[in-house]
């Protein structure tokens, strides 16, 4: 098989690197538009801690909603060695571009680690003096600390940036050396990081969003967020995989194949988020205890029902019914409106996990939300075009790409 491409073909676009700057600046303006509808729009008079407290929220579900993308793509990353798949040779570079961008956006979270040592109970009830629950105040002597908090996301950090640039590194230096030894020395590690990636995830989870309602608990809510990072993953990479194919890059590389299988795992995944928001919502419903069923309480109240039934739709019949069609999956330009509806669906989600605790359900504060998600996400666009300046797009030399290239899904 002749894998003899012209350099240029697995570069970034130049037309991209020239709207890097833009995105940035457009992103920003967005992001501080949007702020100032979400903390203006929501202030009462006088009292702007009603604006300040809906603007954290407004940030914070917005960060964890790229980050989950990044999130998404470490975990495929490691689980294609773990199972040795070849298949995804010719799409794992961009993936691997995707979580080398962890280390810019944990400077986005120092935002909220500064609103904690300010001493502000705005996003987190438990950062504060006026503490309404014993379970609450019970927490925060230690776990819920402002201290052990910023230790622990620290930490996941640190194991995050640390396992996403080993894998990248060595991807890098195969690119030069072309030697078989790497992927195994991958696929040796794979294991062991993959079950410190569960934990961080889930941990990560239960600190940044359970923790706005600490005196609610969900065993599973660590999964829920994980499932919808994998399908965001998923939906990211058709997008960008066709956007790269729209400008030239990559034709034939990345096939109908890869695209049927990336549709088939984002498919795989609106189920399992689905199964898993269903799962926590009919437990907490069966046995009806007042300290748990309060969580989806908040979030049926104070105009808020409309908008948390509406996920129903959104996030699970309406992709449900679209991607099913195996034909759907193999056709490039349907796929992607179904991967943008997802990433709407996504952001509707983090939407649903977040904003309610914020206050009452406004208009001009969630449009200004919803702008400054916008914001976020032409801010990570720019970044990923800065980290893929100078990167070729596909591993050229990894010794599986020749499987990668011959891979076809079977007609069943």
């Amino acid at each position: 098989m002749n894998l003899n491409y012209e350099k240029s073909t697995i570069e970034l676009p130049e037309s991209w690197r020239a709207k890097a700057p833009i995105l940035l600046s457009a992103g920003l303006i967005l992001l501080c538009i949007g702020f100032l509808c979400a903390f203006g729009g929501s202030s009462t008079g006088e009292d702007n801690q009603q604006g300040f407290k809906y603007l954290c929220h407004s940030y914070l579900a917005n960060f964890v909603y790229v980050f989950s993308f990044t999130l998404g793509a470490l975990f495929f990353i490691l689980v294609q060695f773990l199972t040795r798949a070849g298949w995804s040779t010719s799409i794992r570079r961009v993936a691997e571009i995707l979580m080398m961008m962890i280390p810019y956006l944990a400077l986005l979270f120092i935002p909220i680690i500064a609103m904690l040592f300010a001493g502000s109970s705005a996003l987190y009830e438990w950062n504060g003096k006026n503490i309404h629950s014993s379970v609450i105040a019970s927490k925060a002597t230690f776990y819920l600390s402002k201290e052990f908090f910023t230790l622990r996301t620290v930490i996941y950090f640190t194991y995050w940036i640390l396992t996403a640039n080993w894998f990248f590194r060595i991807s890098r230096a195969q690119d030069e050396s072309g030697d078989a030894e790497l992927s195994l020395l991958r696929q040796k590690w794979a294991g062991p990081l993959i079950m410190l990636f569960s934990l961080s995830a889930s941990f990560a989870a239960f600190d940044w969003l359970m923790s706005i309602d600490a005196d609610w608990y969900s065993t599973i809510f660590g999964v829920y967020l994980f499932a919808g990072s994998m399908m965001s993953f998923f939906a990211v990479m058709i997008v960008i995989n066709m956007l790269l194919q729209n400008a030239g890059k990559i034709q034939k590389l990345v096939t109908v194949e890869h695209f049927h299988d990336m549709g088939k795992f984002l498919f795989g995944f609106v189920m399992f988020w689905s199964y898993i928001a269903f799962s926590q919502l009919v437990l907490i419903w069966y046995a009806n205890i007042p300290e748990e069923t309060f969580w989806y309480q908040v979030r049926l109240d104070n105009g808020w029902m409309t908008f948390s039934y509406c996920i129903i739709p959104i996030h699970f019949i309406i992709p449900f019914l679209f991607l099913m069609s195996r034909h759907i999956r193999r056709n490039r330009t349907a796929l992607t409106i179904g991967a943008v509806w997802l990433l709407f669906a996504h952001w509707y989600d983090m939407t649903f996990l977040v904003m309610p605790n914020a206050g009452p359900a406004q208009l001009v504060p969630l449009l200004g939300h919803f702008l400054g998600g916008i914001g976020m996400l032409s801010i990570f666009a720019s970044m990923f075009i800065w980290r893929a300046d100078g990167v070729p797009l596909v591993a050229m030399r990894d010794p599986r790409l020749p499987e990668a290239m011959a891979y076809t899904n079977p007609i069943l």
